[in-house]
């Protein structure tokens, strides 16, 4: 490999100081603080998830058993107003549940205090 190859490499490759240490100091800290708290959230996650599209397959199917029930176009458009409301419903409860639980997630985690300064280094814009 040539010396003009290396160099290309290099510099294609290298980080700039001011990111690394971004990386290496506050945001290293905080994710070693936090780790556990992080990894316990996260195992609510899926449970909470899989209960509303168990939910969301169930509501459907009702909504199809409804259905051929329906004796006429007046029936039918009831159902399905009935089931888009549920449905808009169940939607927005998941979304607050969400906004729970992340707000929750915030309040336990430590937060780094004070300002994260970056410096934009010239050598990485060549």
């Amino acid at each position: 490999m040539t010396q003009k190859t290396v160099e290309a490499d290099k510099t294609a490759t290298s980080i700039p100081a001011p990111i690394l240490e971004v990386f290496n100091g506050p945001i290293a800290s905080t994710v070693k603080n936090n780790s556990e708290t992080i990894a316990n959230s996260m195992q609510v996650v899926p449970a909470r998830l899989g209960e509303f599209v168990a939910g969301r397959i169930k509501a459907n199917v009702q909504l199809y058993q409804t259905c051929q029930e329906c004796t006429d176009w007046s029936d039918l458009m009831d159902a399905q107003q009935t089931w888009l409301k549920d449905t808009n419903a169940a939607f927005a409860d998941q979304t607050n549940t969400i906004i729970a639980m992340t707000q929750s997630l915030f309040g336990q985690i430590e937060i780094p205090k004070g300002k994260v300064e970056t410096k934009v280094s010239d050598k990485a814009h060549k």
